[in-house]
């Protein structure tokens, strides 16, 4: 029996259909063939999917989605999709590349060549508000004097420090994400800040970095670590397809909703 839905892995160049083989998403439990559908240059590269399959974000299903992606990446540029694009059909992947031909053309040209890389920079240390107040005499002053007294500190007095202590660390954080950026600046076309997730997080940053530019983003990267103090531990991954600098909405009605 045919299945009529289309899993949507990205957007590349492709003059001739491409197939890339049984390497796609599981539809009965057997690894799909994955394809591309074309409108003149531009390919979407697709698997067969039931649009009667639940689509959940399991391993059994992101990892081939992550490993698609992979390794088109490692040939060729792709604008990658994120994870559940699901179209009923076909003709309804064709549909979406035709009204939005122009705009893929130029998010291709953009992310040519380009690959993103992430940076996770954070505190290592036991306590965080322990090591601001170590770092700010007006958040010790407050802290000595919130609990320097033999009496309780009031509710307020506790509304006040935290309140301290939050604007100390969104000081500390804005101060070094604006020097990580300038130190990277010149070695990645784009930058992008991404929320802090964890509490002795300072700064959590994608770069979209030209392939031969990569040597000297490390090389930048190793040396900015040692010019940050001990305590400062930098994680960096990649290179990763630009998830975080896709900026088309194909505008796909999914056949998951």
């Amino acid at each position: 029996m045919a299945i009529a839905g289309r899993y949507l892995y990205g957007l590349i160049r492709a003059t001739a259909d491409r197939d890339f083989g049984p390497v796609g998403l599981p539809v009965v439990g057997t690894p799909s063939a994955v394809h591309t559908v074309r409108v003149g240059d531009i390919g979407a590269v697709v698997s067969n999917f039931s649009t009667k399959e639940r689509l959940l974000p399991l391993r059994r299903n992101l990892e081939p989605h992550n490993r698609v992606i992979r390794d088109i990446m490692s040939e060729t540029t792709i604008i990658p999709m994120a994870f559940g694009q699901v179209a009923r059909t076909e003709a309804d992947v064709l549909k979406a590349l035709r009204f939005n031909l122009q705009a893929i053309d130029k998010e291709l040209v953009r992310l040519d060549g380009k690959v993103e890389m992430t940076l996770r920079v954070l505190w290592d240390v036991p306590n965080i508000f322990e090591y601001l107040v170590n770092e700010d005499r007006e958040l010790a002053r407050l802290r000595d004097e919130t609990f320097g007294r033999s009496s309780a500190p009031t509710q307020a007095e506790m509304i006040d420090l935290g309140k301290m202590f939050e604007e100390r660390l969104a000081f500390a954080r804005k101060r070094d994400t604006k020097r990580l950026i300038t130190i990277f600046r010149p070695h990645a076309a784009e930058v992008k800040e991404n929320d802090p997730k964890d509490e002795k997080m300072v700064a959590h940053l994608s770069f979209l970095v030209r392939r031969d530019q990569m040597k000297t983003f490390e090389e930048t990267l190793f040396q900015a670590a040692s010019n940050f103090p001990d305590v400062y531990v930098f994680d960096y991954n990649g290179p990763w397809a630009p998830f975080s600098f896709v900026e088309i909405d194909l505008q796909l009605e999914s056949a998951q909703a």
